[in-house]
């Protein structure tokens, strides 16, 4: 069996003045972000996530700096969005950050791409949401060309051509693992295992035999395109590790603030105690309460699925910074040797 990858993950939310009434200024949130990534090193995880959005209730638009910031700081964890909204980007651009993040950190970049949940990268950048798929399909396959070949010629519709283009530079790692990040789509399950590309999945909702239909989807596609021994599943869920059960239902009103909309318009959605409770409990998708809690769930989830990588988002809503460190702390010293050890 192979070694389970475990590590964090922050979506960079930022909730300005949180509900003790902590005033949290953009500079604040952004080195509390970097202390998570230097933690999850210092402890021995095995990834840092960092997602990328273009609202008013996130202070990371671009993860390759703030990134590039925890490379500097740390030796073996490796580095990687969650997600890079492709559909809005430039792969070229996309390319030579990640390269360039590359270098810093001695070979330890990825990229996880996805389409993004949000408008805003759409309006933003000028591409028409209505061509969310066609766009996506376009980006992502001049990104794995640009990962495979120094020098390219290349057209398409959403950008303009390349003809014997030099895309440097080139990373430490021969080619940058490019992962696909997914919320749930049967299509983007299989356009990753049509690829041979490794697949993340959120895990927002339903129990792990739902998650399971897109794993097998998975599977499938990339057995029938030849790509069965290639295969990875990561599995992203929202993670708090409490010293009690009391201690773990006392963060219902930062997962609140963490979900519920922010302004007129804007995405979330109200998420009631009793929902809340009932997410915590076996065989549900939040990994929130004592450690040994924890881990019986995860456990069952990869007798479920199998999965290859565990990024779990660890600063939602607020938290004060101690009760993160305690978190990541019992994550690191006692959820993922357990993890090891029962997994292996």
């Amino acid at each position: 069996m192979s070694v389970v990858e475990i590590g964090v993950a922050s979506l960079a939310d930022r909730q300005p003045r949180t509900v003790d009434g902590t005033t949290v200024t953009e500079a604040a949130r952004t080195a509390q972000i970097i202390e998570l990534g230097v933690q999850a090193d210092e402890l021995g995880l095995d990834v840092f996530g960092l997602g990328e959005h273009h609202s008013r209730d996130f202070v990371v638009s671009s993860p390759v700096p703030v990134l590039a910031a925890v490379a500097a700081r740390t030796a073996r964890i490796r580095l990687t969005s969650g997600v890079t909204v492709l559909s809005a980007l430039d792969p070229v651009r996309v390319h030579q950050d990640f390269a360039t993040l590359d270098l810093i950190s001695g070979g330890r970049a990825e990229i996880t791409v996805g389409r993004s949940a949000y408008p805003e990268p759409f309006a933003l950048f000028g591409v028409d949401i209505n061509d969310y798929n066609e766009v996506f399909t376009e980006k992502l396959d001049l990104l794995l060309r640009l990962r495979d070949e120094p020098e390219i010629t290349w057209s398409g519709t959403h950008r303009p051509p390349l003809t014997r283009a030099a895309v440097v530079p080139r990373g430490v790692q021969a080619a940058l693992p490019v992962w696909i990040g997914a919320g749930g789509t049967p299509a983007s399950a299989a356009r990753a295992g049509l690829l041979g590309l490794p697949l993340i999945l959120g895990y927002l909702g339903g129990s792990p035999e739902h998650l399971r239909g897109l794993v097998d989807l998975y599977r499938a596609a990339g057995a029938r395109a030849g790509h069965a021994d290639r295969l990875r599943v990561g599995v992203a869920a929202h993670y708090f590790g409490a010293e009690t059960q009391a201690e773990a239902a006392s963060t219902y009103p930062n997962y609140h603030d963490f979900l519920r909309p922010k302004h007129p318009g804007g995405g979330g959605f109200v998420v009631t105690p009793q929902a809340f409770t009932d997410g915590t409990g076996p065989d549900r998708p939040l990994m929130i309460g004592t450690p040994g809690h924890v881990i019986d769930k995860l456990v069952h989830l990869h007798k479920v699925l199998g999965y290859d990588r565990l990024q779990l988002l660890a600063d939602w809503g607020g938290l004060p910074a101690p009760l993160v460190e305690a978190s990541v702390h019992r994550l690191g010293t006692e959820i993922a040797p357990a993890l090891r050890e029962t997994l292996s």
